[in-house]
């Protein structure tokens, strides 16, 4: 079912930005076309299933993947999704746009594609939730956007980086047990942003330490113009 979340990011993309919603194109169906012609796709979740749609369309067409990033929220607790609100409050709970690389990893190998935008944005939510008997407990029935806290457009390989803190040199080499304790995360979360930047072109292997890849940034990469 469609988020309140998902249905506003769609307005401000099209029909605010002077185009339209839901549009046919090529025998595809798309979330937005923007007022300067590109095509919009917005992706609450993992980014792989876009592939074989992208993989079709950005030949002839510019396509611009917004990808919502819930870095604030508010909870709001329900007894069915209908209902009344029984308590609403502010989760101290804080996301991360470099959480991005769990759903970037399906789409990396198309992130050097000359039309393709990725636009990674950090959004404050009202979280609806409802009880239910299975963990953790509750289940969201729906997002509402309160506000866009930061945006980051991914155009080439080398944007990548911008998602990683600062501290993390480009230049110097590194394993990716180097990368999640720079990182603060687990070795497959490190993994997975590795396989990102290898993927896309922004890094390259360059040896092993002893069973460990070691990684270093690939200033061959293409950017575009």
């Amino acid at each position: 079912m469609e988020t309140s979340l998902h249905r506003r990011l769609k307005e401000i993309h099209g029909i605010e930005s002077g185009g339209q919603c839901e549009v046919a194109v090529a025998g595809f169906r798309i979330d937005a076309v923007a007022g300067d012609g590109s095509l919009v796709e917005i992706q609450s979740g993992a980014l792989g299933p876009l592939k074989p749609k992208l993989r079709s369309l950005l030949p002839q067409h510019r396509i611009r993947v917004v990808k919502p990033i819930v870095t604030r929220r508010v909870v709001i607790r329900r007894a069915t999704p209908d209902g009344p609100d029984l308590s609403k409050r502010h989760s101290p709970w804080r996301g991360q746009l470099v959480k991005a690389f769990d759903d970037l990893v399906g789409l990396a190998v198309l992130i050097p594609e000359p039309n393709l935008t990725v636009e990674l944005i950090g959004v404050a939510v009202e979280e609806v939730r409802v009880p239910r008997r299975r963990r953790p407990g509750y289940a969201v029935v729906d997002r509402r956007l309160v506000s866009v806290l930061s945006t980051l457009s991914i155009v080439t390989a080398d944007d990548l980086w911008e998602l990683l803190p600062l501290g993390i040199s480009h230049s110097e080499p590194f394993t990716t047990a180097e990368l999640a304790r720079k990182l603060g995360n687990s070795v497959p979360f490190a993994q997975r942003v590795a396989y990102c930047l290898r993927l896309s072109g922004a890094v390259k292997t360059v040896g092993k330490r002893g069973n460990a890849w070691v990684y270093q940034a690939d200033r061959r990469e293409s950017v575009r113009a």
